[in-house]
This record gives C-alpha cells, sequence and structure tokens, in this order.
C-alpha cells in the first residue's frame, strides 16, 4: 500500500556509511516528523500548475531552504520534506537542483516516489537537444530520459530527441541538425503506428532515422506534428498518469541508415478524374494508422492483387501531397498494362497494397546551379511538380530559374497544363515552359527531342529528365552533343 511504499524512500547513495554495513542508519527525526507526519503535512501542500524547467533553471534550487530536484525528467520541490526524510538533509542535498534519476535508481529504483512527492510536483526538465548528451546504446530497452542519438561520421546532420509530459500526453520530439552549408533545410518522414507502438522513419538530406517502440501504456489516439527539422509525436494516454518513460524500444530504434525504410501498407482510393483521355489522376488516403510527408522525387510501389501474374508489382512517383494523410497519382492507361489497368479501374473506396518510398532528391543540389532545366515526356512530368513548386514558392530558391520542355503527342495529352501555366503567370522570369508536339502544330517546336530545342540551355546548368526509356537515353544524347556534362544530369527513373 501507499504506507509501505514510502517506508522505502530515499536518496541514499549505496556507498554511503547508512548503506555499506548492509543495515541502514536512519538520522534521528525531530518530534513530529515522522512518515506519517509527512503524508498529512504534504496533504496541505496545494500543486501549482506544471511548468516547463531547463537544467540551468534547476540548478539554481540547490541549498537548503530552496531545493530541487528532478526524477525521470519531473522536477520536485523538496525543500519541506527535508526535515521528514529519515536519511538526512546531507544525503538530499546531492540531488539538489540536478537530475538525480541515476542517483535515485542506484538505491530505490522501485519506490513510489510519484506518490511520496506527488504535492510537490513543480513541473517537466526539458532541455535544447545540444545539452542531452547521454548516448542511446544500440539495443533495445527503454530510453533514458536525456539522450543523443549518436551523429553520423560525416558531421553534416546528426539527430537528436526530447521529451516531457503530462498527466494526458506524452510528447516525443526528433530534431534533424544540418550543418550550415545547407541553405534547404527540411525533413521528410512516414510513419504507421497503434494503439500500443508506432514505427517512424525520419529522412533528412540521404540519411534515414528510425525509431520504433512499444508505448509503457495503452494510447487513445497518436499525432504527429511536421516541422522543417523536427518531427513531434504526441502519444495521447488512455489514463491521466505520468509514464516512467515513453516505452520499449526495438533492438532497430535509434538507428540511422543510407536507404530509407520501407513501409508496406493499404491505401484506400478518394478520388478519381478522368485528367486525359488516357491519364487520370487519383487520390489516395494512407488510412488511421499511417502517416507520410514523403520526399521530393520518390515513388510508392504498387502490389498487384493477383499474385499469379507475372507482373506482381510496379512504381508509381508520387505526384503531389495535400497533406499527411493522402497523396495522388498520375496513371496513364496502357492497352496491355496490367497495374495501369488495375488501377484506372477502381472506384472510390476500393483499396490498395502498397509499399514505400523509394528514392530520394535532395532540394540542396539545385542551389549548386542557377538554371535548372527540366526534360519530361508525357507522365514524365510527375516528380518534377512538386518540385516546381517548392522551387518557386521558397524563397532560398529566389535566384534560381527553371527551364521546362516538355514533350507530348498534342495538346490534349498536355498534364496539369493549367497550373502549369498560372505559375508560369505568377512567376515569368523564373518559370518558362516550351511545349513540343510530335503529331500536332501550334508548339515552338514539332517532333522528338534535338539538338536545336535545347541550344539555348545553359551548359553549366542542371538537367532533371523523366520520361520513357528512349525519350531519355535519346535526351542524353543530344545533351552530350551538345556539350553539356554528364555530371550536370539526373536521371529520375522508376
Amino acid at each position: 500500500n501507499e504506507y509501505k511504499s514510502y517506508l522505502r524512500m530515499s536518496f541514499l547513495n549505496p556507498n554511503s556509511p547508512q548503506v555499506a554495513s548492509g543495515n541502514r542508519k536512519k538520522i534521528a527525526l525531530k518530534p513530529g516528523h515522522s512518515l506519517m507526519d509527512w503524508v498529512r503535512f504534504k496533504a496541505k501542500i496545494i500543486p501549482e500548475r506544471p511548468v516547463r524547467i531547463t537544467p540551468e533553471e534547476l540548478s539554481q534550487h540547490n541549498k537548503l531552504g530552496d531545493m530541487w530536484t528532478a526524477i525521470n525528467g519531473m522536477v520536485y520541490d523538496i525543500t519541506s520534506y527535508v526535515d521528514y526524510h529519515p536519511g538526512g538533509a546531507e544525503e538530499l542535498m546531492k540531488g539538489a537542483g540536478i537530475d538525480s534519476t541515476v542517483l535515485f535508481n542506484e538505491v530505490h529504483k522501485w519506490v513510489n516516489f510519484q506518490n511520496m512527492l506527488k504535492e510537490c510536483f513543480v513541473g517537466y526538465l526539458v532541455a535544447p537537444p545540444k545539452t542531452r548528451q547521454l548516448e542511446v546504446p544500440g539495443g533495445g530497452g527503454p530510453a533514458g530520459n536525456q539522450f543523443k542519438v549518436p551523429p553520423l561520421k560525416a558531421p553534416s546532420i546528426a539527430f537528436t530527441n526530447d521529451k516531457y509530459q503530462t498527466t494526458r500526453c506524452f510528447t516525443f520530439i526528433t530534431y534533424c541538425k544540418l550543418s550550415n552549408q545547407y541553405k534547404y533545410r527540411s525533413c521528410f518522414y512516414y510513419s504507421l503506428f497503434t494503439e500500443s507502438e508506432i514505427s517512424i522513419a525520419i529522412q533528412c538530406l540521404n540519411r534515414s532515422y528510425l525509431l520504433s517502440f512499444k508505448y509503457a501504456d495503452i494510447a487513445k489516439r497518436t499525432i504527429v506534428k511536421h516541422y522543417p527539422l523536427k518531427i513531434e509525436i504526441q502519444i495521447h494516454k488512455s489514463e491521466e498518469i505520468m509514464w516512467e518513460s515513453e516505452g520499449l524500444h526495438s533492438k532497430d530504434s535509434h538507428t540511422i541508415s543510407n536507404n530509407s525504410k520501407v513501409f508496406e501498407f493499404e491505401c484506400r482510393l478518394l478520388t478519381s478524374v478522368q485528367h486525359t483521355h488516357d491519364v487520370k489522376l487519383l487520390e489516395f488516403s494512407y488510412g488511421d494508422n499511417f502517416e507520410a510527408v514523403p520526399p521530393f522525387g520518390s515513388h510508392i510501389f504498387v502490389k498487384n492483387p493477383d499474385q499469379s501474374s507475372v507482373v506482381t508489382e510496379k512504381p508509381y512517383t508520387i505526384f503531389d501531397v495535400n497533406n499527411s494523410k493522402s497523396f495522388k497519382l498520375l496513371v496513364k492507361r496502357y492497352q496491355n498494362g496490367i497495374l495501369s489497368s488495375y488501377l484506372t479501374d477502381l472506384s472510390v473506396g476500393d483499396t490498395i497494397s502498397v509499399s514505400g518510398f523509394h528514392n530520394y532528391f535532395d532540394l540542396n543540389t539545385i542551389l549548386r546551379y542557377k538554371t535548372i532545366t527540366m526534360i519530361a515526356a508525357g507522365t514524365g512530368i510527375t516528380p518534377f511538380y512538386r518540385i516546381i513548386k517548392e522551387v518557386l514558392s521558397n524563397d532560398v530558391f529566389q535566384d534560381n530559374k527553371i527551364l521546362l520542355f516538355f514533350y507530348n503527342k498534342t495538346q490534349a495529352d498536355v498534364l496539369i497544363r493549367w497550373e502549369m501555366d498560372e505559375m508560369a503567370r505568377q512567376y515569368p522570369e523564373r518559370f518558362i515552359i516550351t511545349h513540343v508536339f510530335s503529331q500536332e502544330d501550334g508548339a515552338q517546336y514539332k517532333g522528338y527531342i534535338a539538338e536545336d530545342h535545347l541550344r539555348e540551355v545553359p551548359l553549366d546548368s542542371l538537367l532533371l529528365v523523366c520520361g520513357p526509356l528512349p525519350f531519355m537515353k535519346r535526351t542524353l544524347d543530344v545533351s552530350n552533343s551538345l556539350g553539356i556534362k554528364k555530371s550536370n544530369i539526373i536521371e529520375f527513373k522508376g
């Protein structure tokens, strides 16, 4: 019961004289300062609203008459408890003004300090990421209260974590720290969660950081918030209690790799619009337990429900995203296309099986060039659409200019023409579109890609190319004949 739990309360060091003998000696307490007297006294304390407290603030309360300490991320004002402590003031002073979690756990990890000091609770210990220096072991197990993920050997990027909680919500934060050489600063994520666990991959530059842990208790709901260089996981508790930690981490949690973590999940068709005569614009929702903000240029693999088919899956590039709950695909239907027929025949409400996300294009690459030349054929425009929107709307790229050469059979085949023309009107000096039709007049050029189409392209520009393989091969040949360096060319392949 609560009384027995209090009997075990102490901040004694295991090497102190009181403990070394195996029979702890207690300090003689003043009359009226027994354990039961403390129970009656603390009942009169009126708790104040919890606040967030930094280590610097905590360190200021480190003397008799003004003594705070932190245990498992929770800060307590133990000033009034000093006279009631069986080990005396000297032992309590060892934890004054600091995080005494390790000291406390060495002797009395089993003590229910949350009940013992409930009325003395002041708030939550928090710190800027740079001050959280304890490294996370490579294996599993619950994470400590303060930690920093070991950075990569290259100092360009590191991931750090912070956390705090109330009785209603446990908040776990991951920060992506980049060196100043990267002017475009953003991260992406995809997460799969249930009422009892979460797996989340955070992508920044070409590094993927994985978090995977079982919650300390059942969650009522989980909310993931996305910021340019921060991911915030809000775990809303089913019971209003304090957790000792966020939970038990898997052996893969806190690992960093060069490869994106691949998730398999179900998606439901939200809308299906006939965009052109043979292309549909499809929007899918991720489902209740999956969220994602995929990287630029990434694609998913759509699985064929007929596993006996020769084609079991096919990659499709993410065309656009509205939020973390849905994504859009532009799907061209081919006469003998197994997956394209399957997707374009879907009805609203139907589900598909997907794995992703694959590939990543770092927009910092663009900042090394003044002119970006995009060469797309048909649905090859899909990886470029999000990139174009971001470059034109983000001030980081205000000095960049985009030249888009868009190849189609006829005007009727041009995808997202209204959206493209609108951006060209809004940014006339920075976004210039050149249409080329192979089977119709009315464009600046007619036919297939040729040297005269690209003759005005600066030789030091960055070339982004996407389309059918024969088209891409022809583009590379033309670029080479014009003297454009191969190192300046990036091919987007499925």
